[in-house]
């Protein structure tokens, strides 16, 4: 799969572009640095195409771009169907923006469940629910070349937190623990590097970190 990594600025969370005839861009930043993270889009893929954005969990550093881009792309957006509800009221308990001391654009997402597929044209990516950071995060898995967006469900070393609104610690072991259970070669979370060639090695580092074997 051809994932091409947006680094974002300051508290911006890693995006991702997926190619394809219907390309797809994952998570979406602050919002905070939108023209810059626009025209890396462009440079990238035709913004025209540019029709799906996913997010991977409510976060603020990583929807708080969301609204922006799908007026200026006229894209659609998609989450999880638990953290769908304060994404869409704009909820800055709940999507953490407070902690930022910001607000963030109501967003009109579409809910998705566990096993829904992205289709880009040329590869497919299969929903996994992975509560724990958040009630509603996901990763999105390519069961042909067992590459793992993770969003912060999973990282070099460690996993995200599950001390901010709607995290649980149980949930996160057995998220983990199914993440686990796959054949995962690389790994693009959504803070830190990437991990190219030993996913499965980076899963089992994070079920210790939990205290988990």
């Amino acid at each position: 799969m051809t994932i091409l990594f947006l680094p974002g600025k300051g508290y911006d969370c890693n995006m991702y572009l997926v190619e394809g005839s219907d390309p797809i861009l994952v998570d979406t930043g602050t919002g905070q640095h939108f023209h810059s993270i626009l025209k890396s889009i462009a440079n990238l893929v035709p913004i025209e195409k540019l029709r799906t954005i996913v997010l991977t969990h409510r976060h603020y550093d990583h929807v708080g771009g969301a609204s922006a881009l799908m007026k200026k792309l006229g894209a659609k957006v998609f989450i999880h169907e638990l953290d769908a509800e304060v994404v869409g009221n704009g909820d800055s308990w709940g999507t953490m923006s407070s902690m930022f001391n910001q607000s963030v654009d109501a967003i009109d997402a579409a809910p998705i469940k566990a096993g829904h597929v992205f289709h880009t044209g040329d590869h497919s990516l299969k929903v996994l629910h992975t509560p724990g950071h958040s009630i509603g995060s996901i990763c999105l898995y390519d069961e042909t070349t067992k590459d793992l967006i993770s969003g912060d469900t999973v990282f070099l070393g460690g996993v995200g937190r599950w001390d901010l609104p709607s995290g649980d610690f149980e949930a996160l072991v057995r998220s983990v623990r199914l993440l686990n259970d796959l054949e995962v070669k690389s790994i693009f979370p959504g803070h830190g590097p990437c991990c190219l060639g030993n996913g499965n090695e980076q899963i089992a580092e994070a079920l210790s970190y939990l205290g988990e074997s």
